[in-house]
């Protein structure tokens, strides 16, 4: 939902790679990387954060080939040795302010699992539309 938001405003939009699996939401959805250019803003996302070796991985990648301002990890919440939570923590902690840092509400309710992670859309976007990059 980010990416496709983004997507419709960016100035340019580069599908790095998908790994061709799927996900059981309402709607099949490829994980992904990507890299999207919003004005003089480039925005990383990476949508598969389960491995915390390979969400470092693919983040080093993304660093090295396209330097982006932002970047936007999906990760899951567990706090534990080997977690990609635990690895963006721990290598990454300057910048995992509270802030920066965007939680879904639990919900096991279909009817409402998209208007939930509407809700964390569009305040990742907000967060990304005042991050100011200049202070680099």
């Amino acid at each position: 939902m980010l990416h496709n938001h983004l997507v419709s405003i960016c100035s340019t939009v580069r599908l790095v790679k998908t790994n061709g699996g799927y996900l059981p939401i309402l709607y099949s959805a490829c994980d992904f990387r990507s890299v999207i250019d919003l004005g003089k803003k480039r925005v990383a996302i990476i949508s598969f954060g389960d491995d915390d070796e390979d969400l470092a991985r693919e983040m080093e990648s993304l660093i090295d080939e396209f330097r982006p301002d932002i970047m936007v990890i999906c990760a899951r919440a567990y706090n534990r040795v080997g977690s990609s939570y635990r690895m963006l923590t721990e290598k990454y902690g300057d910048c995992m302010k509270p802030e920066n840092e965007f939680w879904t509400e639990y919900t096991d309710d279909p009817t409402k699992i998209i208007e939930v992670k509407k809700t964390v859309v569009e305040k990742i976007v907000n967060r990304i539309n005042n991050i100011d990059i200049t202070q680099k």
